[in-house]
């Protein structure tokens, strides 16, 4: 497009139309302009001419005082002005079709002042603040820099980078960089203080007595009778070790189920939504409970204060295998660790996964859906605060992060264990030698 012809077109405008069309005002520091009552062709003439493209917003605040570039940063016309252009919906979309102006890759933004693609704004980085004496040229600084060819002089790439705009001064040295992560480490904290001195003396005030009421509710739930609730018929066939461990999960879940009752947060979820988060999340909750009442001394599971039987660790071997035997031994074992160091963790964890959804996702059968996900999930997400809250406060935030990321992994591990045997226990299991606790636990292929 002809330049003057550009020019004699703008000539016009302010001629005929500086009060009608163009609504032009001027201030002190710029000049206001409805470019949007303009034809179309005018107004690609105007855009190409104050270097705007010419679907981009025609409104320019007054006051707002534009920083002009000098004549050597505008080097490369293939760096194009990114265009920020409303869709439908209002919201802002960006053109990202820039080019370096130094190599003339693809490029995101400006780097040290200057359009530039990440190679360059690393390199520049790297070399900009040495000596450009070290940097020799074999070609006597006529090297063409291209995507195909940056690499092989670095003495005009670096120069080339100074030309475009790019500016030394915007790297910051290594004490810059000290001072600005130390920065930036004082305003998180700050943060973190603020927020902690909003909400934890509260939570901290009320954690001790949140984590006791879940510990009288456990401890409480030995009290239940279970008369009548084990093999309410004589046995048809011996007592295996496979037929040993259902006993006692069965002895295991009633006790569970009864600590589940005496909690509010329980209480309150409607009838369906109870048994469905205890079929599907029981066989899962039983693993981590046996940590509880495991000794590793002896390869023994029994339950404190009870005249259980006890169930041995050659009974699970007897049922499963040895491989199965091993593998399940380890995970209680890592599962104790957290015991050892409180056992009210894991209590409290009990809670947690009862909360959950998605535990059964390995398994072959589809998990039912609860009608209240909103505030099962708002349940779940107190008592995982609280527990943190506790574990932080009596043994450290360290501490916190290990045991939560444990117990992440190790639901994960039980999830792939558990799926692993059942194909097994289907195969080994009567039906009717199951006690109906158990029975709806199972999920038959």
């Amino acid at each position: 497009m002809d330049q003057s012809r550009v020019n004699n077109n703008i000539h016009n405008y302010y001629c005929t139309h500086e009060s009608r069309s163009l609504n032009t005002k001027r201030s002190s520091d710029s000049l206001v302009m409805n470019v949007d009552t303009l034809p179309r062709n005018d107004a690609l003439e105007l855009a190409i001419l104050s270097q705007f493209p010419a679907q981009c917003s025609s409104s320019v605040f007054p006051n707002r005082k534009r920083r002009y570039r000098k004549s050597q940063e505008i080097y490369n016309t293939n760096s194009r002005t990114i265009c920020s252009t409303a869709n439908t919906n209002g919201e802002i979309e960006k053109n990202s079709d820039l080019s370096c102006a130094v190599c003339c890759a693809v490029a995101h933004g400006y780097n040290f002042d200057a359009i530039s693609c990440e190679s360059c704004k690393a390199f520049f980085r790297r070399n900009a603040l040495f000596n450009t004496d070290r940097l020799k040229c074999r070609h006597d600084g006529a090297c063409e820099i291209s995507v195909e060819t940056r690499r092989r002089c670095k003495s005009c790439r670096l120069n080339k980078c100074f030309t475009v705009g790019m500016r030394k001064e915007w790297i910051l040295t290594e004490e810059e960089k000290v001072t600005k992560k130390r920065r930036i480490e004082e305003n998180r904290r700050t943060r973190v203080s603020d927020t902690n001195d909003g909400i934890q003396p509260k939570d901290l005030i009320g954690n001790s007595s949140f984590i006791s009421n879940i510990v009288t509710a456990y401890n409480d739930r030995i009290k239940l009778d279970l008369t009548g609730y084990g093999w309410s018929y004589p046995l048809t066939r011996k007592i295996t070790g496979l037929y040993q461990i259902i006993n006692a999960k069965n002895t295991t879940a009633l006790r569970l189920i009864s600590f589940y009752k005496r909690l509010y947060d329980f209480d309150v979820l409607n009838e369906i939504d109870k048994v469905n988060l205890i079929k599907t999340n029981l066989h899962y909750i039983l693993f981590f409970h046996a940590s509880l009442k495991y000794d590793p001394i002896h390869d023994v599971y029994h339950e404190e204060n009870t005249n259980d039987k006890p169930l041995y660790g050659v009974h699970i071997r007897e049922a499963y295998g040895v491989d199965t035997y091993i593998r399940c031994t380890k995970l209680i074992r890592s599962l104790y660790s957290i015991v050892q160091m409180d056992k009210h963790i894991m209590q409290v964890v009990l809670v947690i996964f009862l909360f959950s959804k998605g535990l059964s996702v390995m398994r072959k059968s589809n998990e039912p859906l609860v009608n209240n996900y909103q505030q099962i999930f708002q349940i779940q997400n107190k008592y995982a605060e609280q527990l943190w809250l506790f574990i932080e406060k009596n043994y450290g935030n360290v501490q916190a992060v290990r045991i939560f990321s444990s117990l992440i992994t190790k639901c994960l591990l039980i999830q792939e264990f558990i799926r692993d045997i059942e194909h097994d226990i289907y195969e080994k299991l009567d039906p009717c030698q199951v006690p109906p606790i158990l029975r709806s636990l199972i999920q038959t292929p």
